[in-house]
């Protein structure tokens, strides 16, 4: 090789000799003796202007012509085979950045709900608070407004227990001591006659066959008067009775009130944890994605750097190689002796 150039030196530019022979050199699907065959006849070919060639040289610039439209030919199948795979890492980065798009979008609406979801459930939750605020008031004003009520009925009861056990054993003379002893504190709290608690005293401490017309009339008085406090404590527990059924029906109202804001409650709470649930999903896709596109970054880089070489390799040879054919095969004698040589 170093011989045949050094013969091209002295009948053409050795750069263009060169240029021609480096394409020859790349066509690899030839065999060795045919690349060596081409590059023994380039002096004789590409260094005679084409105007004086004769049949045979005219044959092998010809011949050597196809050798290099070829390895060009070569180069723009390597050049269309990285652009193809450049196609379709072009196609596979923007599914990814599609795919990357959308996830932002639906982070950006599940973000949305979820702020929205919680603003609902804090709603739900005052609502809830101040039902159960307005519930406890509302017992306790039922709870004052009965007091009196509530105690004039347990007066009552109690009333009227002493009268059927301890006043009836009394009258029938029976353990009358031990009776009279149980009634004392409610006869205290009726706030009675003391000449009538004196005198009922001394009626206890008799047999029945002792008792005579004053202890039946102390009997018979003291009767009447317990039935009349019975006949007032009821009195005070019927006339209570229509305030106390308002307040039992505003507690009912208020607790009805807790119960619809507490189920609002809970469906609030279900909504904004499913909200924030898919706002999660939402982040997790979109991290997802990021990934995706920085692990396939290289990849696309490297397809997007295969291909530039290719067309720079294309270009190059396009301009240099191809371009040192075409002006040694287009010479003619008379621009040869213009440019004084090659």
């Amino acid at each position: 090789m170093r011989e045949l150039l050094a013969v091209a030196k002295k009948t053409m530019a050795v750069s263009s000799f060169e240029g021609v022979a480096e394409a020859i050199e790349q066509a690899v699907d030839l065999p060795h003796v045919v690349r060596n065959m081409l590059l023994a006849c380039l002096p004789c070919g590409l260094g005679t202007p084409s105007d004086e060639r004769h049949e045979l040289q005219a044959s092998m610039v010809s011949m050597v012509g196809d050798v290099v439209l070829g390895v060009q030919a070569k180069l723009r199948e390597a050049v269309d085979s990285e652009a193809t795979k450049v196609g379709g890492t072009d196609s596979h980065n923007a599914d990814l950045q599609a795919m990357l798009a959308k996830a932002d979008r639906d982070l950006a609406e599940s973000a949305q709900d979820a702020h929205a979801t919680t603003a609902t459930y804090s709603e739900a939750t005052a609502a809830a608070n101040l039902a159960s605020k307005q519930l406890e008031e509302r017992h306790e004003a039922q709870r004052v407004g009965d007091a009196a009520m509530v105690q004039a009925q347990q007066s009552k009861e109690t009333l009227e227990k002493g009268i059927h056990v301890h006043f009836r054993a009394i009258v029938e003379a029976q353990d009358c001591e031990q009776h009279h002893q149980a009634l004392l504190p409610l006869l205290k709290e009726l706030t009675l006659d003391k000449s009538l608690m004196s005198a009922l005293r001394g009626v206890c401490t008799k047999p029945a066959s002792d008792r005579g017309a004053f202890d039946a009339m102390v009997l018979e008085q003291l009767g009447k008067t317990l039935g009349v406090k019975v006949a007032e404590f009821a009195r005070v527990v019927e006339e209570a009775a229509p305030a106390s059924q308002q307040q039992a029906d505003m507690v009912a109202e208020a607790m009805a009130r807790l119960e619809a804001s507490t189920a609002l409650q809970s469906s609030a709470a279900a909504a904004r944890d499913t909200a924030k649930a898919a706002e999660q999903a939402a982040k997790d896709t979109v991290q997802s994605g990021i990934d995706a596109l920085a692990a396939f970054e290289p990849e696309y880089a490297a397809a997007k750097e295969a291909r530039d070489e290719k067309s720079a390799a294309e270009e190059h040879f396009e301009a240099y190689n191809i371009g040192s054919l075409e002006l040694l095969r287009d010479k003619t004698a008379q621009t040869t002796a213009t440019t004084g040589g090659a």
